[in-house]
């Protein structure tokens, strides 16, 4: 009987030696629940920070490094073919959009390398928005975080939404 609980647990280490990681322990000879003193991927501690306090490559988080005249050619991955241009003009605190005749406007401020803009009043025709408008200033709204990106534009991103700006 010793022999055959040897030969059963010699052959249930060789097993657990030869398993991957991803296929956890080995189940223990006596029936009770595999343990494992390792750390599993959700307690493991990690040398970054999380995602919301990282701050992406490229970021941008001050007014001066926005401050400029822009062209508007994409929102939400998509490009911007108007019979008439989108356009921005950002200072230390505002963001000011014209599209055709109609014009958007927010305050704008960082807290640490994330970007809050606040939507403000402006004058504007009054005409319904355009898919293309309505990508523009929905992004601006959502918007959270600014980078410059390799082609030198500029992309406020946020809430799954996205704008694409380049210096005029």
């Amino acid at each position: 009987m010793i022999k055959r609980l040897s030969t059963f647990a010699a052959a249930t280490l060789a097993l657990a030696a030869c398993q991957s990681p991803e296929e956890g322990p080995a189940p223990v000879p006596d029936g009770s629940p595999p343990t494992s003193t390792a750390a599993s991927p959700s307690t493991a501690s990690s040398p970054t920070s999380s995602a919301s306090e990282e701050v992406q490559a490229g970021a941008i988080v001050s007014a001066e490094e926005l401050v400029g005249e822009y062209r508007i050619p994409g929102a939400d991955g998509q490009d911007i073919n108007l019979p008439h241009g989108i356009s921005a003009i950002i200072d230390r605190g505002t963001i000011r959009v014209s599209a055709d005749c109609l014009n958007f406007a927010w305050t704008y401020r960082f807290e640490g390398p994330r970007l809050v803009t606040e939507g403000t009043p402006v004058a504007s025709c009054r005409r319904g928005l355009l898919p293309e408008e309505e990508a523009v200033r929905a992004a601006f709204d959502a918007a959270d975080t600014v980078r410059r990106l390799p082609s030198n534009g500029i992309e406020f991103s946020g809430g799954g939404r996205s704008v694409l700006l380049f210096s005029q």
